[in-house]
């Protein structure tokens, strides 16, 4: 038969570690959202920009003043992963 130990926390170990769990747990789910993603190979403008990282007004200033290529279908505005990934290699510093 096992053993139960019983933990006494204060008030501030308990913040504390509630707000680790919560920081973990959001931490997973927005990997899982991210990842759950990665097979998808084409994203509309603001899937784009969410998947560089960057606000929206800057990835349209990347495809209207810097080359990044889009597809226009009968209006839809759609990104290659590729695209981006060769865009963001290809242009910038890299810094330490």
């Amino acid at each position: 038969m096992s053993e139960r130990i019983a933990v006494i926390l204060g008030d501030e170990q308990t913040k504390e570690l509630r707000d680790y769990v919560y920081t973990l747990v959001s931490d997973s789910v927005a990997n899982a959202k991210r990842d759950a993603s990665i097979s998808q190979k084409w994203l509309c403008k603001n899937a784009g920009a969410s998947y560089a990282g960057v606000s929206a007004g800057t990835f349209n200033g990347w495809i209207r003043n810097e080359g990044l290529p889009v597809h226009v279908i009968n209006g839809t505005v759609l990104v290659s992963k590729y695209d981006i990934d060769k865009f963001i290699n290809g242009n910038g510093n890299i810094s330490n």
